[in-house]
């Protein structure tokens, strides 16, 4: 098999120096138009792809963005990875993925100080996790998008989760819900915390009171929703509607539903959280507050390239509205 064609051939091969046909590599604004036209037609008929660790070192850049993930299965962080992967393609950048749920801190620690890529995007970061820290701590440019955390003197983008939690409870009492259920987690970071505030904020304001045989603390997987919906609606009287933070939960909620043989929406209202694909989904048709997943993606990428250009730079915090998506799990068509 023949090796590759390397810089020192492809000068022979356009009649330029080696460190000519380097600098057609890195745009090298000093290159004579001729020349660099006559390189590149060299590099196209070679077919011939820069070593990237070589390139690397001779711009300080890898044109790589590292991802730290956890639960990559979930409707949602499906979405937001895609959305991810789309957006650094379309500006030319590529994607390391690192799925923190199964990595080892201390092999995190070493991916941090590796300096593998330019930047780090954190989808998941909590607030007993040490990833945020260790990424800032090891310099290279770090934004959080989708969770956020409090007095972090880092670059972060989240959606309105308190606003849009208040926005659906409110709908819930407009339309004269009182006795309302509520699936909730565990406050890992603000997303989640934020999600439940909202959404009681919304109701004290109404006057209405959330008994406490109404709230349900679960995990974040699709069975824990459908035990949920069970252990509410097989009461003798069940909550009229129910809100959970997450789509996922939703999803289970309504299947747990039909498991009792209690019909969504004309026995119990449902609203979820995420607005994913998979909510306007004829077999759950969800009312969900909607993740502006694409303009939370697109405005951190930004948010990190600038970051990579000016490290220097004051920190921004930037928060997107997140308005309820109303679909027939709450009879909106009626």
């Amino acid at each position: 098999m023949a090796r590759p064609p390397t810089s020192r051939d492809l000068a022979r091969l356009a009649g330029v120096s080696q460190a000519t046909v380097s600098r057609v590599l890195t745009n090298n604004p000093k290159v004579n138009p001729e020349t660099r036209a006559r390189v590149l037609q060299v590099l196209k008929d070679a077919n011939y792809t820069p070593n990237a660790l070589a390139r690397a070192m001779k711009t300080g850049r890898t044109d790589t963005i590292g991802v730290f993930m956890t639960r990559v299965t979930s409707p949602f962080h499906a979405e937001l990875l895609d959305e991810i992967g789309r957006v650094l393609s379309s500006i030319g950048l590529h994607m390391i993925l690192w799925n923190i749920e199964h990595d080892r801190e201390e092999t995190v620690a070493e991916v941090l100080h590796q300096r593998l890529v330019d930047g780090f995007l954190l989808t998941s970061a909590t607030y007993d996790s040490k990833l945020h820290t260790m990424a800032l701590a090891s310099g290279t440019p770090t934004v959080l998008v989708h969770r956020g955390i409090d007095e972090l003197d880092c670059d972060q983008v989240v959606g309105d989760n308190w606003q849009g939690a208040y926005d659906a409870g409110k709908y819930l009492v407009d339309h004269g819900h009182t006795d309302i259920g509520l699936v909730t987690l565990v406050p890992t970071g603000n997303t989640s915390r934020d999600r439940d505030l909202g959404f009681r904020a919304a109701l004290a304001d109404a006057g209405v009171k959330i008994k406490p045989s109404n709230v349900v603390t679960v995990g974040v997987p699709h069975a824990d929703g459908h035990a949920a919906a069970k252990k509410l609606l097989s009461r003798k009287n069940p909550p009229t509607a129910i809100y959970t933070v997450t789509d996922l939960l939703a999803f289970g909620i309504l299947d747990g539903a039909r498991a009792v043989g209690a019909r969504v929406p004309d026995d119990v209202w449902v609203i979820g959280f995420d607005n994913t694909e998979m909510a306007a989904w004829e077999a759950f048709d969800l009312t969900s507050v909607d993740q502006p997943t694409h303009t939370i993606v697109e405005t951190g990428v930004d948010l990190l390239r600038q970051r990579i250009a000016d490290p220097d730079r004051p920190t921004q915090i930037v928060t997107l509205p997140c308005p309820l998506a109303i679909r027939g799990s709450t009879a909106n068509r009626h």
